[in-house]
């Protein structure tokens, strides 16, 4: 009997299909977890890493602002300076435990694709030497094929079980969420009912297959220097130029607030518009790092929500970037105006 998930107990969450899909990702990389209390272990473990982010910022944080202390304000709390930091910590952290199902599940279906056109030569070798659909299955289900092979077990056992080669050649592409495994098993199963030579559709297939997995490496290939550029720029480039402009605004602001023929009210002010200009800098960074993956999904992948896999790395590497220079910039021009 079918375990009864938590989400399949909650009425508008009992038909979702992105729940079920994710539990499927799920049981594909053996963690038997029901999809909310996984997503529910996500965000606890997300909350915990910003509490220590904001912890340590708070105990390695300037203790004053230069630029308040010249007219007599306090210096605002770190909620205040470096949440940007804290809340992109705990984004990365969130997308990767939720992501972390989906980039394996990934993982797993790209080694059965490259796999797959070897298993359809070698039981075509075997047809056309005579044996049977249920002999080619066991005999390739002894290979060494990683993940597909598994599932070629599944297959094999349900033959053996009594169901008929049709139904459980059909469990293959229930298991596996690729396209190209899905077309593959239905032109098997259209062949057979057709009564058509299965030995030669199984050769044709795995030729295609292969120039597939071939247009796809090579596409991957002639997109690494653009993708490069895109990592560079976005990450480390843009993060990197945009944490001088907050030290030289931070400079500015300090300097101009130890002028004593400027009124308090017009120091608050251009304080004030420090901040503001800061956290607007820190929210350009978290959207231009968000597009580059987006666009080096599409590029790499032809796919939008493969970004998943690139966001995380990129939001951490620009983030530590923008803030590790910004800390040098000031610490080279600490002596001049008091910064």
């Amino acid at each position: 009997m079918a375990r009864v998930r938590l989400y399949q107990k909650i009425g508008f969450l009992k038909n979702s299909k992105f729940l079920k899909k994710y539990e499927k990702y799920l049981i594909e990389i053996n963690l038997k977890v029901d999809p909310l209390l996984w997503m529910a272990l996500s965000f606890l473990v997300a909350l915990i890493i910003g509490m220590l982010t904001y912890f340590l910022l708070d105990f390695f944080s300037p203790i004053t602002d230069p630029a308040l202390v010249a007219i007599g304000e306090q210096n605002p709390p770190l909620s205040e300076s470096m949440l940007i930091m804290v809340f992109v910590l705990f984004f990365v952290a969130v997308d990767l435990m939720l992501g972390y199902p989906y980039i394996k599940g990934i993982g797993r279906i790209n080694k059965i694709e490259q796999e797959l056109p070897e298993a359809l030569k070698q039981m075509a070798d075997i047809l056309k030497a005579g044996g049977t659909y249920e002999y080619a299955l066991r005999e390739i289900s002894h290979a060494d094929f990683g993940p597909l092979t598994v599932e070629l077990e599944n297959v094999l056992r349900k033959l053996e079980e009594g169901e008929n080669f049709e139904d459980s050649l059909s469990s293959l592409s229930y298991n596996i969420d690729s396209r190209l495994v899905k077309r593959s098993v239905t032109i098997i199963i259209d062949s057979v009912k057709a009564g058509a030579g299965l030995a030669d559709i199984l050769d044709e297939i795995a030729e295609d297959i292969r120039d597939t997995n071939r247009i796809h490496h090579e596409r991957r290939s002639q997109t690494l220097m653009q993708v490069l550029f895109m990592v560079t720029a976005g990450a480390i480039v843009t993060p990197f130029i945009f944490g001088l402009i907050s030290t030289i605004v931070d400079f500015l602001v300090a300097s101009s607030s130890q002028m004593s023929n400027l009124s308090t009210e017009v120091k608050l002010e251009a304080t004030q518009a420090k901040y503001i200009l800061l956290y607007l800098l820190q929210i350009y960074v978290f959207i231009e790092i968000t597009a580059s993956s987006v666009m080096i999904s599409l590029m790499r992948e032809g796919k939008k929500n493969k970004s998943i896999i690139y966001l995380p790395i990129l939001l951490f590497i620009g983030y530590i970037v923008y803030f590790l220079s910004g800390m040098i910039s000031r610490s080279l021009i600490s002596g001049i105006g008091g910064v």
